[in-house]
């Protein structure tokens, strides 16, 4: 039997005043789909839907009202303060599909996602990849994101597709690839692609960030500027480089991406020509083959090298 909504137009207008006309129909639709999916037994829905949308016209996050969001085929869980995954993300990492797709399957693929918050940048690759062709650990030094990650990892590949692990990491560590292999039950190997989505806003830029992105998700994951580094937001970029420098070699047991692998990082808007750089400088001879990919909105989003 349908459930009733009392006072449906209060709360259409209550998020018109924040949102305007056309997003407060979309977004009032959401949540209550959402309700309907997610409500929990014994509690009163009139009482839950007013919550949910005094929330959202205070600005807090959608994602974090309804708590999921989609991604790719995914609908990723999403909790305060774990960064929200963005369609930019999205985006490129569909375009990696693609790649290993048409290069990779003729064995297994090892990942590595550094800084992945929801998990969701693993978890897309292994959900849309063949079955047993995808190996994936994702990282974060959060121990929240980290959490959430797991959920979601047990609810997206409960089917027991391609695996994905879960570990606490920082990158800025000097026993970072230690930490990660210390975690895992897997024999020490390389991996054949490594992405990250790393914090890039620079502290400028986060200070005029909207109100909804600020007051609710985590600065770790948004502020680029590493203490004692310069306040551009590349610090991630830099650390990459050295890490990939010191635990390379092809052949050496501290090796954590193998010959001809793959990086692919995400960068903000106007910095693509700077992490290119960045690249260029550090990886030296070792570095093959560089792309700089755009979004769906044209604006250069990622930077993927071979090396």
């Amino acid at each position: 039997m349908p459930r009733k909504w009392s006072n449906p137009s209060v709360y259409y207008h209550i998020l018109k005043l924040s949102l305007g006309s056309r997003a407060a129909t979309q977004e009032l639709a959401w949540i209550k789909q959402a309700l309907s999916v997610d409500m929990p037994p014994a509690k009163d829905y009139d009482a839950l839907l007013a919550s949910m949308v005094r929330r959202r016209a205070n600005g807090e996050p959608l994602a974090y009202v309804i708590g999921n969001q989609p991604f790719g085929s995914l609908s990723v869980k999403c909790r305060p303060p774990t960064l929200i995954p963005r369609p930019e993300t999205e985006h490129w990492t569909m375009k990696l599909l693609e790649i290993l797709h048409a290069s990779r399957w003729h064995s297994k693929t090892h990942v590595l996602d550094i800084c992945t918050g929801t998990g969701c940048i693993p978890l897309l690759l292994a959900k849309a990849s063949p079955n047993g062709h995808l190996n994936a650990v994702g990282v974060d030094i959060s121990a929240l994101a980290i959490n959430l990650a797991r959920e979601n990892v047990n609810d997206v590949l409960r089917d027991g597709h391609n695996s994905v692990s879960i570990v606490k990491g920082d990158l800025f560590s000097t026993s970072f690839a230690d930490d990660i292999y210390r975690q895992l039950s897997q024999p020490r190997a390389p991996f054949d692609v490594i992405t990250c989505n790393p914090p890039y806003i620079p502290q400028h830029e986060y200070d005029r960030l909207s109100p909804s992105v600020r007051d609710y998700e985590d600065p770790v994951a948004l502020l680029g500027d590493h203490a004692g580094q310069p306040s551009d937001g590349l610090s991630f970029y830099q650390r990459l480089v050295e890490i990939l420098h010191s635990t390379s070699s092809p052949l050496g047991k501290n090796s954590i991406l193998t010959e001809g692998g793959m990086l692919v990082v995400e960068h903000g808007d106007g910095q693509s020509q700077a992490v290119q750089e960045i690249f260029k400088t550090g990886f030296g001879r070792k570095l093959s083959r560089m792309e700089a990919w755009k979004d769906q909105w044209n604006k250069h989003r990622a930077v993927m090298a071979v090396l």
